[in-house]
């Protein structure tokens, strides 16, 4: 009998089928499906995939997979077959801008392109699919199943975009090693978070809140469902009613949910971040932001004896998280902080504190993180130039080629191995989870005729963070015009909520544009 061949994610799966096949793994709000159906859809999906994409068993170079489609069942269905057929795929905003679309697929050259409504893709083949709860979406599956494809845990998994300084998003490359490490992690330090006392070792019902687009999702994905849990998918990009999505999560029975802060400071406002709302639920783990530690206090003492907090912390680039921190009231305790800790490293990576020359700064002090590791990505997908700045030889040796991310995050350490989030090093800003780069929303407006510069920066407005920008024309544009722009061009999250025409916009001493001093002038605009 041939040996089936390696493939550390899909075996993962594989692995699930055999031991537990009638176990729930997708819980829609209409339907259940269990391993055993997802992995039957999975099969009938695999040879529809390899004749559109062309993929083949041979060395040719990895083929690239976008799938631009809502939570549904065909929709992780594919991202299985991906895994199975060792294409590498990416997820795309279904909301996205048409032109923000076309950037991201130019970049990747992707083989195929799915969705859920018109698409192209001058590379390969662009499918639109209708009936995303069954495999019969896809015309005329062939009843051949191809066999599994050899991956190699050095070989990409996924391909995920962020904002990019350049004017256009970033993809960053993650390998099979970076997101095998991630589910050990969540194996034995998670998952137990989120079991009672008295629980087996049995499926957790994991939520899938995050968007698939959204770094986030990947702790759904990877450590939920392909964990042996049952993921709980949760549409947030065509429902925004947060009502909605609790009514999802509770008629799912989530006992562990993951989110940005801004999600429970939601439910908070809406007075409905309590045990009765959400009666199955032993851990809340929030990431991708800082979470107001008064907040936090209030979160913490609400579900005190009946769930857990857990802050977790990493960039993109390093698949996803690499430190955490339980939330106790000891890590609530420290006077004066803004924010909690962000917990110690996790013992797969290494990491640095550095200065401005590249020295490790003493304990206490503030320095830019470099982290290092097989968590570390691959670099930008097609960028060579953005990973040379970011993926940098280690900073302790120059002997072997030893790649560590230059994350951009000031932090500290304090004497107990804990990290402090201090601020940024550049431009990049933390919007309700999402990494925005400020440069590109500067270039979106300044691609009109009319605008010499453009300025954003994130400022409060009450107890809200907002974005604003100050321009430079020779005239005022209409707020409905640029609003308009920006929605055709950026993500809706990165659309200023405020704008400011200035005949000259205020610069340094070196003659650049001084956001801090634009930073200033609006936060006392917007708030008189």
């Amino acid at each position: 009998m041939s040996q089936q061949p390696y493939n550390r994610l899909f075996d993962q799966f594989l692995s699930i089928v055999a031991d537990r096949p009638e176990d729930v793994a997708l819980h829609f709000p209409d339907r259940t499906i269990a391993f055993g159906e997802l992995e039957w859809m999975v099969r009938r999906c695999a040879s529809w995939l390899v004749e559109k994409a062309q993929l083949n068993a041979g060395k040719a170079a990895k083929k690239r997979i976008v799938l631009q489609l809502p939570k549904a069942p065909l929709t992780y269905a594919l991202w299985l077959t991906c895994l199975r057929q060792g294409a590498t795929y990416t997820f795309i905003d279904p909301k996205s801008p048409p032109s923000r679309t076309d950037a991201i697929v130019n970049r990747l050259r992707p083989a195929l392109v799915i969705a859920d409504q018109p698409c192209r893709n001058p590379f390969g083949e662009a499918v639109q699919v209708g009936a995303l709860d069954a495999v019969d979406a896809l015309d005329a599956p062939s009843s051949e199943t191809p066999p599994i494809a050899f991956v190699a845990d050095g070989e990409p998994a996924y391909v995920m975009f962020t904002s990019g300084s350049t004017g256009e998003p970033k993809g960053a490359v993650i390998p099979v090693c970076g997101v095998a490490n991630l589910m050990q992690w969540a194996q034995h330090e998670v998952m137990p978070l989120a079991r009672s006392a008295t629980a087996d070792n049995g499926p957790i019902r994991v939520s899938n809140v995050n968007p698939l687009h959204f770094d986030n999702s990947v702790f759904d994905l990877f450590c939920g469902l392909l964990g042996g849990n049952t993921l709980v998918p949760v549409e947030t990009v065509n429902n925004a009613n947060p009502v909605h999505w609790i009514g999802v999560l509770a008629r799912g029975r989530a006992e562990l949910i993951f989110g940005v802060p801004t999600l429970f400071q939601t439910f908070a406002k809406i007075q409905m971040l309590n045990p009765q709302r959400f009666p199955s639920v032993r851990l809340f783990m929030f990431g991708g932001e800082g979470f107001p530690v008064e907040s936090l206090k209030k979160f913490h003492s609400t579900f005190l004896g009946k769930a857990k907090l857990l802050n977790v912390y990493g960039p993109t680039e390093t698949s996803c998280i690499c430190s955490s921190k339980e939330i106790d009231e000891e890590a609530l305790a420290r006077p004066g902080i803004l924010f909690p800790s962000i917990g110690r490293m996790h013992t797969t990576f290494q990491y640095a504190i550095l200065d401005e020359n590249g020295k490790p700064v003493p304990c206490g002090e503030v320095g830019e993180l470099w982290i290092g590791g097989e968590n570390v990505g691959l670099g930008y997908f097609a960028n060579p130039e953005l990973s040379e700045r970011a993926f940098r030889q280690s900073p302790f040796h120059e002997d072997y080629r030893d790649i560590w991310y230059k994350a951009g995050d000031l932090v500290s350490e304090d004497e107990d191995g804990f990290l402090w989030f201090s601020g940024r090093a550049d431009n990049q800003v933390k919007l309700r989870g999402y990494r925005i780069e400020l440069e590109e929303i500067d270039a979106c407006v300044e691609r009109l005729a009319n605008v010499d510069r453009a300025n954003t920066v994130m400022i409060k407005r009450g107890a809200d963070d907002i974005l604003a920008m100050a321009y430079m024309a020779p005239a005022p544009l209409s707020e409905d015009e640029l609003i308009e722009h920006c929605r055709a061009t950026v993500p809706h999250y990165m659309v200023p909520s405020h704008f400011h025409h200035m005949d000259e916009l205020p610069k340094n001493a070196n003659g650049k544009v001084d956001r801090k001093a634009v930073r200033q002038l609006l936060t006392q605009q917007v708030n008189g």
